[in-house]
Parts: structure tokens; C-alpha cells; sequence
């Protein structure tokens, strides 16, 4: 599985609304990186994967406040459990963990 495009309005409420599994949203400008499509992949059994390009589309930027690029977010029965802004490897093994819990 990859990362599935959020569009819309209507893209981002149906995917609040996912029950007993993890959404995890990548806020990103220009392309995604290999690794973040591998970790769509690795963790598809516990998560939705999600991507915003927020340079083509900005409102989601401002509505989920990402102030800076690329931003991981993880949503669970539609809360945000994680954040990492400016999403580097390292920070990312914070991300991982809390995929893996389910």
C-alpha cells in the first residue's frame, strides 16, 4: 500500500473517521521519498497512509497548523496521537513505534 492522496475536505473527514487502526497523514511539498512509501508499505497492516501536498494545496496546512515540511502526523479514532515537524529518519523511529503498538 502506498500513501493515498487527501484532496479534499471530504478526503480528510472520511479518513477521521477510520475505527481501530492508525491514520498516519504526510504533509509534504514537491515529491515523496522512497523511505516514506517503503513505511506506507511496512506498516499497511495497522495504518492508513495518507499524503497532503500542501505547496499544491495549502488549506490543509493551515487547518492541521504544519508549520514546517515534510510533518508526519498519526491519528487514531480521529485524534492526533503524534506529531513530528521537519521529519528527518531519526524522528521518525518515534513514528514507528507507535505503528507498531497496535
Amino acid at each position: 500500500m502506498s500513501h493515498k492522496e487527501l484532496n479534499s475536505k471530504e478526503d480528510f473527514a472520511a479518513a477521521m473517521e477510520t475505527k481501530d487502526r492508525y491514520v498516519f497523514i504526510y504533509a509534504y511539498e514537491g515529491a515523496i521519498p522512497p523511505q516514506a512509501t517503503e513505511n506506507a508499505k511496512r506498516f499497511a497492516d495497522t495504518t492508513d497512509a495518507y499524503s497532503i501536498d500542501v505547496g499544491a494545496n495549502p488549506m490543509p496546512k493551515e487547518k492541521l497548523g504544519i508549520t514546517k515540511v515534510p510533518t508526519a502526523l498519526v491519528f487514531r479514532d480521529g485524534k492526533e496521537v503524534a506529531r513530528v515537524d521537519q521529519m528527518g529518519p531519526e524522528s521518525m523511529k518515534g513514528i514507528e513505534e507507535i505503528l507498531k503498538a497496535l
